[in-house]
């Protein structure tokens, strides 16, 4: 008796569990809604590894974090991509995507954001160095059961700190050497 009680509670507690669990899978998402605008985003890129010192001891793989947002009043919302895919931590040395994500039909702005990073070794810790940044926006009609399609346009690669538009031819002169003393840089 005592058994089959602790197993009926065992069981209503798994229950709520996975039923907490589903509800929990989607939140945070936008609702896309019964008849969703189909965005399709495609991405190719890669990290230049020419960034780094041969002394540099840096992970073999760059990790890209990615993913489209509505912007809802100074929120990012993340929209979920259909099929359902792994967005966050891929390890690869280029990022290749093709993917469509469900958004709410109307006029909306779109951001595009695309992350990847290389672990450099300091000590006994590897840091995380971004190394190519996209942070686009996008305005869009969206109509229901729409299709559009997005790609970056301005992608940004991190010099140790300094961010440069990869498009941009640099003018000459344009940069001074600049030197470190024991009290701070000189030129």
């Amino acid at each position: 008796m005592v058994r089959r009680a602790l197993i009926r509670g065992a069981a209503a507690g798994l229950l709520l569990l996975l039923a907490l669990a589903a509800a929990c899978a989607n939140m945070g998402a936008a609702d896309p809604g019964p008849d969703p605008a189909r965005v399709r985003v495609l991405v190719d890129l890669k990290q230049d590894r020419s960034l780094f010192n041969v002394f540099d001891e840096t992970t073999p793989y760059t990790s890209w974090d990615w993913g489209l947002y509505l912007v809802q009043g100074g929120r990012n919302v993340p929209l979920r991509p259909d099929p359902p895919q792994e967005l966050k931590v891929i390890r690869a040395p280029r990022l290749v995507r093709d993917t469509v994500f469900l958004a709410p039909p109307g006029k909306h702005t779109l951001r595009l954001i695309v992350q990847g990073s290389v672990g450099v070794r300091e000590g006994r810790i590897y840091w995380p160095i971004t190394t190519v940044l996209v942070n686009q926006t996008f305005d869009l009609e969206l109509k229901p059961g729409g299709k559009a399609t997005l790609r970056p346009t301005e992608v940004h690669s991190n010099d140790r700190g300094n961010l440069i538009d990869p498009y941009s031819v640099p003018a000459k002169n344009s940069a001074k050497p600049l030197c470190w003393s024991l009290f701070g840089p000189s030129a």
